[in-house]
């Protein structure tokens, strides 16, 4: 069984009031115990018509969804558990569940070159694959969870929602892109 997990930010370290930085925040996210959809008054738009940053749409996802204990992961992980090269994208979210009885996952990621959707689509397929393999024998409930699961792509984002909540997530996300 592969268990994985992340630590956040020391207490103390320099911040950039939660700015991202390739997709990667240092600050603002918090931890949820339950899955419960809250009441969102209206989905707020880029300014001058810009589209959202993928932190910005991961923002209206928390801010809409209550994620379970959700750690946001860096480059270091995601290159060395999935081969995702950082390079390659122009910014991401990769956030996971720090429970160990939770599947839950949702990576937005914003392409440099479409013509690498491929590429980054079957890293992501791996965290299905592993995540199913983790909670197969493991907890059943999870498993459902994963198995209904799947890599989308629109433009050059490719993303991954694991997620009791999963169709609220998309939902926003696809408004987004």
């Amino acid at each position: 069984m592969l268990l994985l997990g992340g630590c956040g930010q020391a207490d103390g370290a320099k911040t950039d009031g939660g700015k991202t930085n390739g997709g990667i925040t240092d600050g603002g996210i918090t931890a949820g115990t339950d899955i419960n959809v809250k009441e969102q008054e209206s989905e707020p738009e880029a300014a001058s018509g810009e589209a959202l940053s993928v932190q910005e749409i991961y923002d209206l996802v928390t801010e809409s969804v209550t994620l379970i204990s959700p750690v946001i992961m860096q480059d270091n992980f995601i290159e060395n558990y999935y081969n995702i090269d950082p390079a390659l994208l122009e910014e991401y979210v990769f956030s996971m569940s720090e429970e160990a009885t939770s599947a839950e996952t949702v990576v937005i990621m914003k392409l440099k070159d479409k013509a690498d959707a491929d590429k980054i689509s079957a890293a992501l397929q791996l965290v299905i694959e592993e995540k199913s393999g983790e909670m197969e024998n493991y907890l059943p409930g999870q498993y459902d969870i994963v198995k209904k699961s799947a890599v989308k792509t629109e433009g050059s984002y490719v993303y991954l929602v694991i997620s009791e909540q999963a169709d609220a997530i998309e939902k926003i996300i696809e408004a987004q892109l």
